[in-house]
């Protein structure tokens, strides 16, 4: 009686471990709910959001408005975590691309890539933040622009050969340059090139000055 008790609980444990251990995974969203009456035939279509529209949307950094500009050779694409790609797309429309994905497919992006942007430079692997409107989903993507140069040779008047080691210097138009400190400066290489980069966000003057020769 007493080993007939102990198998009857140890049964009964095993039940009720079975069931408060079941459960479901996934993520759920309620249809609807019906009462439904015996012998009743109701029927009734279920909508859901498989698929959306996605647009990629293109702002400078530090700033909250979207550029505007079409160019057939953009290029955008869509990585997951491990770096495979996920949609790819060319050719931007008003500043825009735009992607039909599922569901699926949109929660595993999560960098973006950008290529050909006229005078922004390529965006590699930028984080990306999904947001949603419905059946729109929104990815910005911000860039910055594209080094700004003055490049040339400097070459003598008389002889017309390339001079190394010649400094040249850029300064704010109209400035002094006994005064002012030069916004960039390089000398030339062997072959008598100069090169000035500068990092611009608008249209700027310069004046460039030739250190200790005449400019003519």
């Amino acid at each position: 009686m007493k080993s007939y008790i102990l198998v009857s609980v140890v049964a009964m444990a095993a039940i009720c471990l079975a069931v408060g251990s079941y459960s479901l995974t996934g993520v759920f969203s309620k249809a609807f709910d019906k009462t439904l009456s015996p012998g009743e035939q109701y029927e009734r279509s279920i909508t859901i959001k498989k698929y959306y529209n996605l647009t990629i949307r293109f702002q400078k950094q530090n700033s909250t408005s979207y550029l505007s500009f079409n160019n057939n050779e953009t290029t955008v694409i869509l990585k997951d975590s491990e770096g495979k790609e996920v949609a790819k797309a060319s050719g931007a429309v008003n500043g825009r691309l735009y992607f039909l994905l599922e569901k699926s497919q949109l929660d595993r992006i999560k960098t973006v890539s950008a290529y050909n942007l006229e005078s922004y430079q390529d965006v590699v692997d930028q984080g990306v933040s999904t947001t949603f409107s419905g059946t729109k989903a929104y990815i910005t993507v911000k860039v910055s622009y594209k080094p700004a140069t003055l490049a040339g040779y400097v070459i003598d008047e008389l002889t017309n050969q390339t001079l190394e080691e010649i400094e040249v210097l850029a300064f704010p138009d109209g400035s002094d340059p006994y005064t002012t400190e030069p916004i960039l400066r390089n000398t030339s290489t062997s072959d008598g090139r100069y090169l000035l980069t500068f990092q611009l966000d608008s249209s700027k003057a310069l004046d460039i000055y030739i250190k200790d020769y005449i400019a003519s």
